[in-house]
C-alpha cells in the first residue's frame, strides 16, 4: 500500500472522467493578456454598425493593454516624462486600432492593437523631441563610439583617437560631439535634501545668478561709501560717483563738470591714492586695537 500510494504521488495528474480516459493537460495561459468576456459579438455588430457607443465598450475593455505597454515605455525613459501623456497617446492608438482591425484576418486583436499602440506612442515622443532625427542619430553613433574607446583604453580618449575609431577628421568628430551635448539635458527641478528635514529644495532654487547683485556685496559697498563720503570733497566725490557708479567715461564727466578729459583722471588718480591711503590707516586701526 505504501509503494503504491508513494506511485500515486510521484505520477503528474492529468484529469480524468467518470469512464477512466485521461483528459490532456491545460496549456499554460499566457501572461500579459487578461481573460474576460467574449466579445465577439460586440466586434460582429461595431463592423457593421460603426457605432460610437460599442466603439467604447471595446476602448474600456482592451484598455489595459494601453496601461500595460505605456508602463513598459516609461521605465525606459526619464522621470521627466510624464506616463499619462504617454497612455494619452496610447489610448488614440487604440480606438484606430479598433477602427481598422480586420476580422476576417483571424489574427487575434493583441497582437495587433499592441503594435498600433506602441507606435502611436513612440510618434508621440518624437513629436515631443526638440532635437531633429538626424542630430539624435549621429548623437547615438558618436556616445557608442565613445564608450568603446573607453573600455578599450581605460581612459577619456582624445578627439584625434575618436575620429580615428570613427573614421572621419577631427572637425567632424568635434561637431558630433556638440551635437551630443544638444541630446542632454539638466533638470533643474528635482527635489534635494536640504539641512532642514522639513524643507525640501530644488537644484532652481540653490542655482547662482552671477548677474544679480549679491545683498551682503551690496551692503558692504553701501557701508564703504559712507565712510568714505567725508573724507573725499566736491570734485572728487562727482568724479568717483559718475565713473564707478552711473558707469560714465572721462571724457563724459568732463563734459558733465565741464573740465578737461586729463583733469578728470588726474582728479580720479588723486583720489584713488587718496582712498588706499585712508584704507591702509583704518586697517592698521583696527590690527592694534585687536592686539590690545
Amino acid at each position: 500500500m505504501g509503494t503504491m500510494a508513494l506511485k500515486e504521488r510521484a505520477e503528474p495528474r492529468t484529469g480524468a472522467t467518470s469512464g477512466g480516459t485521461a483528459q490532456p493537460a491545460q496549456p499554460p495561459k499566457r501572461r500579459g493578456l487578461r481573460r474576460g468576456p467574449d466579445m465577439s459579438a460586440v466586434w460582429e455588430e461595431f463592423k457593421q454598425t460603426g457605432d460610437e457607443g460599442l466603439r467604447n465598450r471595446l476602448v474600456e475593455h482592451y484598455h489595459y493593454l494601453v496601461k500595460l505597454i505605456s508602463n513598459r515605455i516609461a521605465c525606459r525613459l526619464p522621470r521627466s516624462i510624464d506616463v499619462q501623456d504617454l497612455r494619452s497617446a496610447g489610448v488614440f492608438g487604440l480606438m484606430r486600432a479598433i477602427e481598422n482591425f480586420d476580422l476576417a484576418r483571424g489574427t487575434p486583436f493583441e497582437s495587433y492593437c499592441a503594435t498600433r499602440v506602441r507606435g502611436a506612442i513612440l510618434d508621440e515622443l518624437r513629436a515631443q523631441d526638440w532635437v531633429p532625427r538626424l542630430v539624435r542619430n549621429r548623437a547615438s553613433t558618436f556616445n557608442t563610439a565613445l564608450i568603446e574607446l573607453r573600455q578599450r583604453l581605460g581612459r577619456e580618449p582624445a578627439a584625434h583617437e575618436t575620429a580615428s575609431h570613427m573614421g572621419v577628421t577631427v572637425t567632424d568628430a568635434e561637431r558630433l560631439r556638440r551635437d551630443s551635448n544638444l541630446t542632454h539635458v539638466y533638470n533643474l527641478t528635482p527635489l534635494e535634501d536640504g539641512e532642514d528635514e522639513s524643507r525640501t529644495l530644488r537644484r532652481l532654487d540653490v542655482l547662482m545668478d552671477r548677474e544679480s547683485d549679491l545683498p551682503f556685496e551690496r551692503m558692504v559697498a553701501q557701508d564703504l561709501a559712507k565712510a568714505l563720503v567725508n573724507v573725499l570733497v566736491g570734485p572728487e566725490r562727482t568724479v568717483i560717483a559718475l565713473y564707478y557708479y552711473e558707469g560714465l567715461t572721462m571724457k563724459e564727466i568732463g563734459r558733465v563738470m565741464g573740465i578737461s578729459e586729463s583733469r578728470v583722471c588726474q582728479i580720479h588718480t588723486k583720489t584713488l591714492k587718496k582712498l588706499k591711503v585712508h584704507i591702509d590707516n583704518l586697517g592698521e586701526k583696527a590690527r592694534l586695537s585687536l592686539l590690545r
